[in-house]
């Protein structure tokens, strides 16, 4: 393959990755960690202070500051929304995916490089990550940019300039998720200089260009940050958030030690199905090796730590990728090869075709259009069927291609189409414009909930600039001499209505966030209803008009359940 046809290929690539993470990007909720970012970097720009990151008003030191800068820049160039910011992660997606290619050039030749940079850009945890506006998809980008270039610096008999651009990609990597920025990549550095002991680069100026690169660029914010506000929020960031995070018991989730092996398997799907194969095969090649040891080393890494989250496994992707690229290119399948190939299509084939009835899990009113859903439905039994075929008579190939085809368009099309129809019927919308005009006549007004399902108190913080307090005392804030406002479930209303004060400002029908996973799908959800109460008066006459429809409503439904004398029948 010519180097022009390759540097078309891995923009194909990067285009793959665009087209599967733009659709409805901006019309997904905000989820995960992705709040601490938004609201951190706005608050970086209209305080004017790129120096020091707040989360709802108050310094915030959980991660360093370059995620936050990058999404800030969007922001002014795009505007405040979570379409901007979500889009560092896209561009970092798109990066990873050509840096991993580059390194799989380097590493195992052009076959397996463009395979593994299209498993990939359609492997499920990587596309579902590159659409969050979080720390996470660029730490992967530079982590796999840093062993690339520990590649190209072995080659230089001084490491040259690859060696400079290693030391800065680390100090980008320390600056932006703090040690383990550091630690994972430079896993893979050890164990390849322990492989190619002999070959590393003597000591000399680049190793000095290195180290000044990565004290400049990774250790500068530190020192900023250390002189303005001294050394208690660098305390807290190395000690709790790192030290604590990792042999503490403040952030133990209570996951298994061997908790990232069912999570990779259900995150890199559909191609962690290989992985076992993959490994059997080809763990006596020297690149595979390498390849093998690094993610061996950051999967121990990770397991030690009493910290999991499923996103940590994000910088294994790329090496376990190119190591399921070797297995799709290096050699002719041989008949286990086509057996494991033949049932993992089966099964997603199977898969395929049940997505079709997942759908009915949800009312009408969430889902697209007949017209959409139907045409969604026929384009996944075309995939399950073309994936039956291939199961026939695998060959690396038919099995390569059709798999990635159904993967990239299953993700588009729920993204897409499926995501953004449900995100319009939420009242989430609703929600915070009920907020913003209480606000606008009560501007020192709180907020409480109890229980939040439907993620609101994101959009109320980034929409509103209004920090939600989670708590169930619910008669304590209502009855406050504070104003406040108060969302709770509509069964629960009666409750506090009673309080003198307290008056009807909105009532939301809605689907728990959490019908979209695959526990809610299965599960099945029905509407319920919340409502929105405020415990102060107001001179906004929309809410007053809402307040005075409310009484006569619930006088009609007091009235319509009793007798006509009165007692109930």
């Amino acid at each position: 393959m010519s180097p022009g046809s390759r540097f078309w290929a891995g923009l194909g690539l990067a285009g793959l990755v665009a087209l599967q993470l733009l659709p409805g990007l901006g019309a997904s909720p905000i989820m995960r960690a992705e709040i601490y970012f938004l609201d951190g970097a706005r608050a970086m720009l209209e305080r004017g202070d790129l120096s020091v990151p707040y989360f709802r008003g108050e310094p915030f030191f959980d991660k360093p500051p370059l995620t936050y800068w990058l999404i800030a820049g969007a922001f002014r160039a795009l505007g405040a929304t979570a379409l901007a910011a979500r889009l560092v992660s896209v561009v970092a997606a798109a990066g990873t995916v050509l840096v991993t290619v580059a390194l799989g050039l380097r590493l195992l030749g052009p076959r397996p490089a463009l395979a593994g940079g299209l498993i990939l850009a359609t492997s499920f945890a990587f596309t579902s990550f590159g659409r969050l506006a979080m720390s996470d998809m660029l730490l992967t980008l530079l982590s796999t940019a840093a062993a690339t270039l520990a590649l190209v610096a072995i080659e230089h008999p001084r490491g040259g300039p690859g060696l400079a651009a290693l030391g800065a990609v680390l100090g980008l990597g320390f600056i932006t998720k703090g040690p383990i920025g550091l630690l994972l990549p430079g896993l893979g550095i050890l164990a390849l200089a322990w492989q190619r002991r002999g070959e590393w680069p003597r000591p000399g100026a680049w190793l000095a260009a290195a180290a000044l690169l990565f004290a400049a660029l990774g250790l500068s914010w530190y020192a900023l940050a250390w002189w303005r506000l001294g050394g208690g929020p660098l305390a807290y960031f190395f000690l709790s958030e790192n030290l604590e995070r990792f042999a503490g018991s403040r952030y133990d989730a209570g996951q298994p030690v061997w908790f990232y092996l069912p999570t990779y398997l259900a995150e890199g799907l559909p191609w962690s199905l290989f992985l076992p194969l993959a490994c059997w095969r080809l763990l006596g090649r020297d690149g595979i090796r390498w390849l093998l040891v690094w993610s061996g080393a950051m999967l121990l890494l990770l397991s030690a730590s009493r910290g999991k989250l499923d996103y940590y496994l994000l910088p294994l992707f790329p090496p376990l990728s190119l190591v399921l690229g070797e297995l799709f290119t290096a050699h002719p399948w041989r008949r286990a090869e086509r057996i494991w190939a033949g049932v993992v299509l089966a099964v997603c084939a199977a898969g395929l075709a049940l997505a079709t009835a997942v759908p009915g899990r949800l009312p009408a009113e969430w889902l697209p259009g007949a017209a959409a859903s139907g045409a969604a439905a026929g384009a996944a039994l075309v995939g399950s069927a073309l994936l039956v075929l291939a199961a026939r008579n695998p060959t690396p190939v038919r099995t390569l291609f059709p798999l990635a085809a159904a993967s990239a368009a299953a993700f588009a099309l729920v993204c897409g189409l499926f995501v953004p129809a449900f995100r319009r019927s939420q009242p989430n919308a609703q929600v915070v414009a009920d907020v913003s005009r209480e606000l606008a006549f009560r501007p020192d007004a709180r907020m409480a909930l109890c229980d939040d399902p439907l993620l609101v108190a994101r959009d109320v913080l980034f929409t509103s600039r209004l920090a939600v307090e989670e708590r169930c005392d619910l008669w304590a804030p209502a009855s406050s001499s504070e104003p406040f406002l108060i969302l709770l479930p509509e069964e629960r209303r009666e409750d506090l209505m009673s309080v003198p004060a307290v008056r009807f400002v909105g009532r939301y029908r809605y689907l728990p966030a959490t019908a979209l996973t695959l526990r809610g799908l299965l599960a099945g959800q029905k509407p319920a209803e919340l409502a929105l109460i405020a415990n102060y008066p107001t001179r906004d006459p929309i809410s007053l008009r809402r307040n005075r429809k409310d009484r006569r409503r619930a006088v009609q439904e007091r009235q319509s359940t009793r007798g006509d004398d009165g007692s109930v029948p």
